[in-house]
């Protein structure tokens, strides 16, 4: 056997470059595996891999500087637009967070801000809002967007208004744990909206 390309189909082979691969200590004998009558599957058991595997039973530890979402604490509504973003960067760990109306002007920016500005990325966002919904109108309304970038993500959140017109709180690289706030962050948006200037 020294082809050492096998086929999907050759279960065989599989299972021989399989077996020289598995390291065996000298005290252990590693059992045969063969197919089981009337089946033309071979069964891989785990021993033979050497996986280890953590017991479900104990808890994943959390990021460092994560609160789980049923401690966060939530202000009450927000006066300002400044207030909010404030928050927002500070419950999701943001670089950079800003208020675009539907327009693509900015309301409110706080953060480091990149080197193309916020104006730019604000614009993008309400551009490709617009597109989303133009793709499927009957879809419903469009409440989150969220871009991977190569090195960033941009998190947009819409916020509704009437006659069409409505607000996006971009959040520019928020750590991942961002999407388990991400609930809580609308409701106090949506009944913080009709009180913000």
């Amino acid at each position: 056997m020294r082809d050492q390309s096998v086929p999907l189909y050759d279960l065989e082979q599989a299972q021989q470059i399989l077996t020289r691969l598995t390291p065996v200590t000298p005290g252990q004998t590693q059992a045969p595996i063969l197919p089981e009558a009337g089946s033309s599957f071979v069964r891989l058991s785990l021993s033979s891999l050497a996986i280890e595997t953590q017991p479900k039973s104990n808890p994943t530890p959390q990021a460092a500087g994560a609160e789980p979402e049923g401690k966060l604490e939530l202000p009450p509504h927000f006066n300002t637009w400044e207030d909010c973003i404030s928050w927002c960067m500070e419950v999701t760990r943001s670089e950079a967070a800003f208020v675009v109306d539907s327009q693509g002007f900015i309301i409110a920016s706080r953060g480091r801000i990149p080197g193309r500005g916020i104006e730019c990325t604000g614009a993008e966002l309400v551009c490709a809002v617009e597109l989303l919904e133009r793709m499927d109108p009957d879809s419903g309304n469009l409440t989150w967007v969220d871009f991977d970038f190569d090195r960033r993500r941009l998190v947009g959140f819409i916020a509704p208004k009437e006659e069409g017109e409505f607000y996006i709180v971009g959040l520019l690289a928020p750590e991942p744990a961002y999407y388990s706030h991400k609930q809580a962050i609308t409701s106090q948006i949506i009944e913080s909206l009709p009180g913000i200037d």
